[in-house]
């Protein structure tokens, strides 16, 4: 793979990478953010953070919010899937960001970028609640990808307050055991949401837990998968790999 960019901030060593179009954006060595100029789908763990908002109408998802932008891998699939009125994503690494806008391109995709800390931006928050939270909070000065955020019961509580009635949220956990061992696997943390589901894929040991304030089944998700032309295709049927069990 040709190295493109590199930087160093803080003690840590950024690089973009490309291998024929795909953009690979890495943080000491650790792979944080995937982008192909032609492609809605990565293939890996980056797929399963947009693909819950499936288990319901696209349409309703008219406020999104991604706490953990990266390069912005998240961002072309949720706006041509999704298409909402208003998208914001907040990013606590400046070099991440600086990808972002400048490499990645992100920028043309209209999202609402902001640098900063996610909790303390989500704690401070006093506007409309999302349709739709992506929280996707890890750090990278790790040698191996971790959450920087406890999924502790103050945060499970800031980001359901800032959820609609019928909203979804989405966190990603660095594996089963991790969710397994957080507040977030309780019984009580199920209150206001009727639905709860694990996504994961091949490629990685992520866990990703997907929160619904509304009944889903994942039969709904795969119909709709199939139905939408651009997940439908033979190379996107070759490339989309992923799992989904229902928890509750």
């Amino acid at each position: 793979m040709a190295l493109i960019w590199k930087t160093e901030l803080q003690g840590v060593h950024y690089e973009v990478r490309r291998a024929g179009r795909t953009l690979r954006l890495y943080a000491n060595g650790v792979q944080h953010s995937e982008f192909h100029p032609k492609r809605l789908l990565t293939g890996s763990v980056w797929d399963l953070l947009w693909l819950p908002a499936l288990l319901h109408e696209p349409s309703r998802f008219r406020r999104v919010l991604v706490l953990g932008l990266g390069g912005g891998s998240l961002i072309p699939p949720i706006r041509q899937l999704l298409n909402p009125e208003t998208l914001v994503a907040v990013e606590l690494d400046a070099a991440h960001l600086q990808v972002a806008r400048e490499v990645f391109g992100m920028d043309a995709f209209g999202v609402e970028t902001y640098e900063g800390d996610a909790q303390a931006w989500l704690q401070a928050y006093q506007g409309e609640p999302f349709d739709l939270i992506i929280e996707d909070l890890f750090a990278p000065s790790n040698q191996q990808v971790s959450r920087a955020v406890p999924a502790d019961k103050a945060w499970l509580q800031c980001l359901a307050d800032n959820l609609s009635a019928s909203g979804t949220l989405v966190m990603n956990f660095g594996d089963w055991k991790e969710y397994r061992e957080s507040p977030a696997a309780t019984d009580e943390a199920m209150a206001g949401y009727a639905s709860r589901f694990r996504l994961s894929c091949s490629d990685c040991h992520n866990a990703i837990i997907a929160f619904t304030r509304e009944p889903a089944r994942s039969i709904h998700l795969r119909r709709r998968v199939e139905a939408t032309k651009s997940l439908s295709t033979r190379d996107a049927r070759a490339r989309l790999d992923y799992h989904i069990r229902q928890l509750d």
